[in-house]
């Protein structure tokens, strides 16, 4: 059993899907040399503010490409913040490993079909200066509403991107941004067949994320960092996980004296997650 990844999560997948040679999904980007760099950059804007897309692609030495993977409304402020965002800001912030005295670059919008609706009208309302990509059941396209891309590879590739097979969700587990709910999930699911399993926030991370963990920014993987031991040390006091996880140092350790009943206790916290998850779902649905 595997926990369900927020929208946006399932969203950031699947431009690290497009981006990734994968079986049974589509690569335009990777087949057109875009190249992931950086997951959850953190831009510093000249005014003291910060910018923070999900994602940085870039290609060649002088072209950026940004998503900002979106389930609902835009607010105000981050549009503000993106509009604000330079190509200084960008260099001065050494985000990029590019350094061309002519890089550009394009920030796009991403969403689902279903929050197509809430995200469209926020962004116009705010003159509407970006591109949106939106994620359908069989594939993802160019909002004809929404501003072109500076890069006209970009735009052509972006236009209209058809697949058959379920957008791969393996890539990334989850977000800093993601519920405690879900974050608890997936450590749970990792811990509760690992009895004598040893480990540090470091290597939990390489383990969860693989190789990708790397293309994170610093200042975000300690924000993960940081979230995960939180999480950890509220599931170290619960009684029903009955002292399974310890704490010595920076090191954390999977040991519990009934396997058994570890397991079936983290299958029934997963459940009850997973129940509050779908009622959420549902509510949002319904509004």
């Amino acid at each position: 059993m595997m926990s369900k990844s927020s929208k946006s999560t399932k969203l950031l997948n699947c431009i690290i899907a497009l981006t990734t040679k994968t079986p049974d999904f589509p690569s335009p980007l990777y087949d057109n040399g875009y190249q992931i760099e950086v997951i959850e950059p953190r831009i510093l804007l000249s005014d003291g503010s910060q910018s923070n897309p999900d994602i940085q692609l870039k290609k060649n030495d002088d072209y950026l490409l940004f998503f900002e993977c979106k389930d609902g409304f835009c607010e105000k402020d981050q549009l503000d913040r993106y509009k604000r965002m330079t190509c200084d800001d960008i260099k001065r912030t050494k985000t990029s490993s590019l350094s061309s005295s002519k890089l550009y670059y394009d920030l796009s919008y991403f969403c689902t079909k279903e929050s197509e609706d809430k995200l469209i009208p926020s962004i116009d309302k705010d003159g509407n200066i970006f591109p949106i990509i939106v994620l359908d059941s069989d594939k993802i396209f160019h909002h004809v509403q929404s501003k072109g891309f500076n890069n006209k590879q970009t735009e052509a590739i972006l236009k209209e991107i058809k697949f058959d097979k379920p957008v791969p969700e393996s890539f990334i587990p989850f977000t800093v941004d993601d519920s405690n709910e879900t974050i608890t999930i997936f450590l749970l699911q990792h811990f509760m067949s690992r009895s004598g399993y040893e480990f540090t926030l470091d290597t939990l991370l390489q383990e969860l994320f693989s190789h990708l963990i790397f293309n994170y920014s610093r200042k975000s993987k300690d924000e993960l960092k940081a979230r995960i031991g939180q999480i950890i040390t509220g599931l170290k006091k619960r009684p029903d996980i009955d002292g399974a996880i310890t704490q010595k140092g920076d090191k954390y350790k999977v040991e519990p004296s009934g396997p058994k009943k570890f397991r079936s206790s983290c299958m029934k916290i997963i459940t009850q997650y997973e129940e509050q998850q779908n009622k959420i779902t549902l509510q949002n649905w319904m509004d």
